[in-house]
């Protein structure tokens, strides 16, 4: 049974990923014993040539740096998407 404590738990949004990604670095996140949220979205825009869905990973806030370095491990440096490389204080937008 889960407490209601680990449902309302914050988290803070890391980036949108496309379904391939996300998977890649939702297992790694599993491995590091790092708490994570993913939620399938809609594109913001709708785009022909982009996703038709994304994955919106959060993290444990006090584990962002530890899921940041993952993701750079796996992604390389750049932001897997315009908001969050252009735009990070409007994360939650």
């Amino acid at each position: 049974m889960k407490s209601r404590r680990s449902e309302t738990r914050e988290f803070a949004p890391l980036a949108t990923y496309r379904p391939r990604e996300a998977l890649k670095l939702v297992e790694r996140l599993q491995s590091s014993g790092i708490a994570y949220r993913a939620e399938t979205v809609q594109p913001r825009q709708a785009d022909c040539r982009g996703p038709t869905t994304v994955v919106e990973v959060s993290v444990d806030p006090q584990k962002c740096e530890q899921a940041n370095r993952i993701h750079i491990d796996l992604f390389g440096d750049g932001l897997p998407n315009y908001d969050s490389s252009f735009f990070r204080q409007h994360r939650n937008v």
